[in-house]
């Protein structure tokens, strides 16, 4: 394989660094590339990212609604990368030029805790399964196809949402990378990773062949894989992998299976409100969805037993000190909420910064500010920081406890946990 330069051009690599920007396409994911609440994470736009900022270039970024739609713009626009989690295989070797490897994952068959294990092959016949059309596991689905096992190939989907579908019941299984399951169970729960499907794949970006596939430029390949190279022989794969799984909530006390079904039949309704009261209030709209929703599910007529009422669960007493007038209006409700919720975080301390600012005020949503600097102060007592929620939140507990402490430090610990889990799921919807 040669480089070979058009006579008075320029190489692909040179083309870049002229224009001073490599453009990518990928589809969103923690993979790959992902706008979280803390900004945005993707083990390939890190790599992708450092190897930019080496040479002195700007990464811009293009998300693909799908797997089709990615490789249609990748052969029909003036792109430079893709990388979406893909597997070297045979059609793309042909294709693309690749890189060399940056990680490796193999296909399981993935299904549900909530239905008996599948543990062979010969059993999928009794179920129905789904995979991603354009994807590295058409090649085994075609095989069982033929084994007289029912599996549907979609378009316009995501593997998340096929993941989804296995968790509501939709479908019985569908196929998916190892590496990718791993993380997206922390959203997704009752996922089971059954039978390995494939050996080994190695995981690769593609590099489009430009007008002439008879002259392989390999420029911007020589530069990449010397920099991958260097990228796994630091440890970063693991490293980064790691980094992400601590980074994404604790989605058991959550029920996001719940969160997603009502995210597609009750969230349209309410957007439009939720969007108009954050900008009033300067607020995040992720965080007011996610109060509301944690409060309500975003239903706007909701009563408790101990009678809250409204998207935002008002008490009396914090409707009347917000001029809400009727707390099972939604308009109301969400901005008499928002308005309290302000009023606690500004009563913690200046000196607490975010995320633990916002944390304390949650907290002090749901149990009261003052009960809140009673578990500030145990902590403070136990030779804890009194202004970190990660020490905080240990002995908000105590409280339950405490003769003459009418309050439920547990649920103010489940209420804040729930909500950065909620965050993260609205997030990555709305980013979708």
């Amino acid at each position: 394989m040669f480089l070979i330069s058009p006579a008075n051009g320029l190489n692909q690599w040179q083309k870049i660094k002229d224009k001073g920007y490599l453009t990518w396409i990928t589809r969103p994911s923690p993979l790959t590339y992902y706008t979280s609440l803390d900004g945005v994470i993707g083990l390939e736009y890190d790599i992708l990212k450092q190897f930019c900022d080496s040479h002195d270039i700007k990464l811009t970024v293009i998300t693909a609604p799908s797997n089709g739609g990615l490789f249609e713009m990748l052969d029909g626009y003036n792109i430079d990368i893709a990388g979406a989690n893909l597997t070297q295989t045979r059609e793309r070797l042909e294709k693309y030029i690749t890189s060399i490897d940056y990680d490796e994952t193999f296909i399981s068959l993935i299904s549900s805790l909530r239905k008996p294990k599948i543990r062979s092959i010969a059993e999928l016949t009794n179920f129905k399964g789904a995979i991603l059309n354009n994807s590295s596991y058409e090649e085994i689905a075609d095989d069982l196809i033929n084994n007289n096992i029912s599996i549907d190939s979609l378009d316009g989907k995501s593997l998340y949402e096929l993941l989804q579908m296995v968790t509501d019941g939709s479908i019985d299984f569908t196929l998916a990378d190892s590496n990718v399951v791993a993380i997206y169970k922390a959203y997704i729960p009752k996922l089971r990773i059954g039978l390995k499907l494939s050996e080994m794949h190695k995981l690769v970006f593609l590099i489009p062949y430009g007008k002439d596939k008879s002259n392989w430029d390999v420029s911007l390949k020589t530069k990449l894989d010397k920099f991958i190279h260097q990228y796994k022989l630091d440890n970063k794969v693991y490293e980064y992998k790691q980094f992400i799984v601590n980074t994404l909530p604790n989605s058991k006390p959550a029920d996001t299976v719940y969160f997603l079904k009502n995210y597609a039949k009750r969230w349209p309704k309410v957007k439009p409100l939720i969007y108009s009261t954050a900008e009033k209030f300067n607020m995040s709209p992720i965080l007011l969805g996610s109060i509301s929703y944690q409060e309500s599910h975003w239903n706007a007529k909701a009563i408790s037993p101990t009678l809250v009422k409204g998207l935002m669960m008002l008490t009396k007493a914090a409707a009347k000190e917000q001029n809400v007038t009727n707390r099972l209006d939604p308009l109301q409700s969400l901005q008499g909420g928002a308005q309290y919720f302000l009023k606690m975080k500004d009563r913690v301390p200046q000196r607490i910064t975010d995320p633990d600012r916002t944390n304390f005020a949650l907290a002090a949503y749901n149990v009261g500010y003052g009960h809140l600097e009673k578990a500030r102060v145990l902590t403070q007592k136990a030779g804890k920081n009194p202004d970190l929620w990660s020490d905080v939140k240990l002995f908000l507990p105590l409280l339950n406890d405490l003769d003459g402490f009418k309050a439920d430090g547990r649920t103010a610990v489940r209420y804040v946990e729930n909500i950065l889990v909620y965050q993260n799921l609205l997030q990555w919807k709305e980013q979708q």
